[in-house]
C-alpha cells in the first residue's frame, strides 16, 4: 500500500510540475499557436528609403535628353542579364526593394512600412492616462516613422504625457477622441497632412499605404477579437495600419505589448472600423459595444507636408 501511495504522490507531483511549467510559459505557448500560420511578412521599408527613392526618381525625371549619358557595352549587357534572370522568376514573386513601388507605379501585392512600435502602456502600467492613450500612441508612432527615429519605452511615456497635456488645453479632455479631433491633433501638434476618407475598403486602404501614406483607424475594439486584449478588449480603440499581405492588414496595435506587426484579416478589421459615436470625445457617458458598432466608418490618412 505504501508503494502505491508513494507512486501516486510522485505522479501527482510530476503533473503539478508540468502544469506549473505550462502556466509559466502560457504566453509563449499562445504566441507559438497564434503565430504558427502567420506568413512571412514583407520587409519593412523605412521613410528614409522611400524619400531617397522618390528623390532619385525626381532627379531622373528632371534630366534632359542631352544630360542622359549613353550606356556602355558593359552596362547594356548587365541590363540584358537582369532581364533574362527576371524572366526565369515566377509571376507570383514580388519585391520589396526600393523601386517603382515608391513612385506610384501601381499597387504592389504586399507592403510594409517600418513604423516603430510602442504599446500605449510603455511600462506596462495600465492606469490612466495609459488605458486611454491608444490615439496618442498611434500618432506618436507615425511621427517617429516620418522623422526616421526609433521609439523607446521612456520616450513613448514622455511623449504620451506631453500630448495628453496638450489635448487638455486644446479640447478640455483627452479621452476617446473622435477621428476629426485626431485630425486636429495631427495638423496642429505634429504638423502632418491629415485627411478623413470615408471609403472604408481594403483596396482603398492598400492604395493609401502603397502611396506611402499611413492609415490610422478608429475601431469598436471588441469587434477586433485580438487574443492579447484583456477580457473582450476596449469598447473604443485606435490603431495604425502599416502594411498588408495578400489577405491581411499589418498593424501596429498599441492595445497590447505584442501589437507590433499584428495581423488582422481584411474583413475583421474593416468590420471593426467605427468612429466614436458621440459628438465629441471626452464624453462621460458609458458607451456599450452595441452602441460603439453604430459609429461612422472612416479612415484617418496621414502624410508629411
Amino acid at each position: 500500500m505504501i508503494k502505491v501511495y508513494f507512486k501516486k504522490a510522485v505522479i501527482g507531483l510530476i503533473i503539478l510540475i508540468i502544469l506549473g511549467a505550462l502556466f509559466q510559459q502560457r504566453v509563449r505557448i499562445k504566441d507559438v499557436i497564434l503565430g504558427f500560420d502567420n506568413p512571412d511578412l514583407p520587409k519593412p521599408i523605412t521613410y528614409a528609403e522611400i524619400k531617397d527613392a522618390l528623390d532619385r526618381a525626381g532627379s531622373a525625371d528632371n534630366q534632359t535628353q542631352e544630360d542622359i549619358p549613353k550606356p556602355t557595352a558593359e552596362e547594356i549587357n548587365a541590363v540584358i542579364r537582369q532581364v533574362q534572370d527576371r524572366a526565369q522568376e515566377t509571376e507570383q514573386e514580388t519585391t520589396t526593394e526600393v523601386s517603382s513601388e515608391f513612385v506610384g507605379q501601381g499597387i504592389p501585392s504586399e507592403y510594409n512600412l517600418a513604423i516603430p512600435f510602442s504599446p500605449q502602456a510603455p511600462h506596462a502600467n495600465w492606469e490612466l492616462p495609459y488605458q486611454e492613450a491608444c490615439e496618442e500612441t498611434s500618432l506618436i508612432m507615425v511621427d517617429r516613422y516620418f522623422k526616421n527615429q526609433t521609439l523607446s519605452a521612456d520616450e513613448a511615456d514622455k511623449d504620451i504625457h506631453k500630448l495628453v497635456l496638450w489635448q487638455k488645453q486644446r479640447f478640455g479632455y483627452y479621452e476617446d477622441t473622435k477621428a476629426r479631433e485626431v485630425v486636429v491633433i495631427g495638423r496642429e501638434y505634429f504638423d502632418f497632412n491629415v485627411e478623413l476618407d470615408y471609403d472604408v475598403t481594403a483596396e482603398n486602404i492598400k492604395k493609401h499605404i502603397s502611396d506611402n501614406k499611413i492609415v490610422i483607424v478608429p475601431a469598436a475594439g471588441q469587434m477586433l477579437g485580438n487574443p492579447y486584449f484583456t477580457g473582450l478588449g476596449p469598447v473604443y480603440h485606435m490603431l495604425v495600419i502599416r502594411g498588408y499581405t495578400e489577405d491581411k492588414f499589418i498593424t501596429n496595435d498599441p492595445g497590447t505589448k505584442r501589437g507590433k506587426e499584428f495581423l488582422y484579416d481584411y474583413n475583421t478589421l474593416i468590420n471593426a472600423i467605427h468612429d466614436w459615436p458621440l459628438n465629441t470625445g471626452g464624453d462621460s457617458q458609458s458607451i456599450t459595444a452595441e452602441v460603439m458598432a453604430t459609429g461612422e466608418k472612416v479612415l484617418i490618412v496621414v502624410s508629411v507636408k
